[in-house]
């Protein structure tokens, strides 16, 4: 099928299509914080804490409340678990450079292993627990709301002007952070409120698209990035847009094939990745 009988099933899919297109380059901004201060491994630990508070209002309130497409009680079930997680993991990094016997990845790696056996623990005895949560791990986008669309679309323009306004401050945030701090810049404020915004579009993000599209487009694209361009400038223009012309391929791909949408973007992001590594490796070496 061509492009333009894609553009014309738009009608039909908005909602999925949009979502996916405004949530991708959204999460690759979040990635690049991530990826910069080389914590790649929360961006997994975070989308499997938001299931893990899909599990706990299961038991909670009862496994017949549960449902994909949810409701207010559950979206803050779940946003609380996921910034809390979030939390636990800066401040326990924090606290492992002060003397603590465990290292940051340490850290993120138990709440990513605690939180998936957790939620799969308490969802195993509950009526569709556990297809519950297999479609959470999955990627899904065709239950997208508008308010999803809406949540993504205004934070993707308030990181952007925000990138606009304040470029080189959030640059220096990323890259040296004791330097930021010597000019007066307030790290700790700053890495408090990345985080706990991280968390809430991650939370979301996992109940609108699934695990798999949400830890794929949040660390995939600036990965991607990372083999075009060397400095963080760079990469917060590049990933960004990696992540929105994959979601873009990606839809296409999809409905010309008849596969999962979200599922469809993280396959050619993957892809992606071991073209653009390898382009690099070759570029790379000496000429003979």
């Amino acid at each position: 099928m061509s492009v333009l009988d894609f553009v014309s099933s738009w009608g039909l899919f908005a909602r999925p299509y949009t979502l996916t297109l405004v949530a991708a380059p959204t999460l690759a901004l979040l990635g690049v914080y991530a990826v910069a201060r080389r914590q790649v491994f929360i961006a997994a630990a975070v989308p499997q804490a938001a299931v893990f508070g899909f599990a706990l209002f299961s038991l909670l309130f009862g496994a017949h409340t549960i449902a994909v497409d949810g409701g207010l009680g559950q979206d803050a079930v779940i946003l609380v678990c996921a910034v809390a997680a979030a939390l636990a993991t800066m401040l326990g990094g924090e606290s492992s450079g002060s003397g603590g016997r465990l290292s940051n990845e340490e850290i993120i790696a138990f709440v990513f292993i605690a939180a998936g056996v957790g939620a799969t623990l308490i969802l195993s005895h509950a009526p569709a627990g556990l297809e519950l949560a297999r479609q959470l791990q999955a990627s899904s986008v065709v239950g997208a709301r508008w308010s999803d669309v809406a949540i993504f679309g205004a934070t993707l323009a308030a990181f952007t002007s925000l990138l606009l306004w304040r470029r080189r401050a959030i640059v220096l945030f990323l890259t040296d952070p004791l330097m930021a701090a010597a000019i007066g810049m307030r790290v700790g404020v700053w890495n408090l409120v990345v985080t706990v915004i991280s968390g809430v579009i991650i939370g979301l993000s996992v109940r609108s698209t699934g695990v798999m599209f949400t830890f794929g487009c949040l660390a995939l694209p600036v990965l991607i990035g990372k083999q075009l361009c060397s400095e963080v400038r760079a990469l917060l223009l590049v990933s960004p847009l990696v992540a929105a012309l994959s979601a873009f391929a990606g839809l296409w791909a999809a409905y010309t094939w008849d596969l999962p949408p979200g599922q469809a973007v993280v396959g050619l992001q993957s892809v992606t990745l071991v073209a653009a590594a390898g382009l690099r490796r070759l570029w790379s070496l000496p000429a003979r």
